[in-house]
């Protein structure tokens, strides 16, 4: 099927990178694996031996680390 490979190649052009998800939230390669391991973080996608991000599942963890005061902020 012609139009699924175009979708997979999309998606597959839109991942994220650890470093480059690291870089842009001014944080390490180690803390996002923490939060991996921690259920904190992204949801993340494995391939193989790496790590990707989807920039909408990025998006929505950021919203949701939105607080109107630290006295709502779990930690």
């Amino acid at each position: 099927m012609p139009g699924s490979t175009a979708v997979g190649t999309n998606l597959l052009d839109s991942l994220v990178s650890p470093a480059t998800l690291a870089a842009r939230l001014g944080t390490t390669e180690r803390s996002l694996s923490e939060w991996r391991i921690k259920g904190r973080g992204p949801k993340s996608i494995r391939i193989g031996r790496g790590v990707r991000y989807r920039p909408e599942a990025v998006d929505a963890w950021l919203l949701s680390q939105e607080h109107a005061s630290t006295s709502e902020e779990v930690r």
